[in-house]
């Protein structure tokens, strides 16, 4: 009785997976169909939304493009509030600048310290990787959330590459 169950259980699987992959819609009969069911698809979609909806994402985009960058973290190598705190945070700066020159840095001030920053790391986990990398020259960086520069998406030697 057990066998016999499983013999059936088994027959029905392998039944229902022979139309798995078939296509019941015919969106994929070919390229040019299916841009054409597609479109055909959107042009009888209709989006019942409030428009207060629409008007919040403009306002999104445009608070967006006044910041001049997004939510992210950066290492903070240095901070004082000495005397020559600003000579010393430049200092610092072009130190870091000569040994990782593949890691933007920045430096700030913010009353009443100097502080220089490195990096444009979208996630924690890049900056602890950029931590362990830098730990041997700055034991003491620890990682802060600022607002990071817009990625590059596409740099001039990806570009370059494409060409040739």
């Amino acid at each position: 009785m057990r066998c016999l169950c499983s013999v059936v259980f088994l027959f029905v699987l392998f039944s229902s997976l022979g139309y798995a992959q078939t296509d019941t819609l015919r969106i994929n009969s070919g390229l040019s169909g299916q841009t054409a069911t597609l479109e055909n698809f959107l042009s009888k979609l209709q989006v019942k939304q409030d428009p207060r909806i629409t008007d919040m994402l403009i306002r999104h985009n445009q608070i967006n493009q006044k910041r001049n960058g997004t939510d992210g973290y950066r290492l903070e190598i240095f901070f004082s509030s000495d005397t020559k705190a600003r000579e010393q945070a430049v200092r610092v700066k072009n130190e870091f600048n000569l040994v990782f020159p593949d890691i933007a840095s920045y430096m700030l001030f913010q009353t009443p310290n100097f502080k220089v920053r490195i990096g444009d790391f979208r996630n924690k986990s890049e900056a602890l990787k950029a931590k362990a990398h830098i730990a041997s020259k700055y034991p003491n960086a620890f990682i802060v959330k600022d607002n990071i520069r817009f990625p590059e998406l596409f740099t001039e030697s990806v570009e370059q590459n494409e060409e040739q």
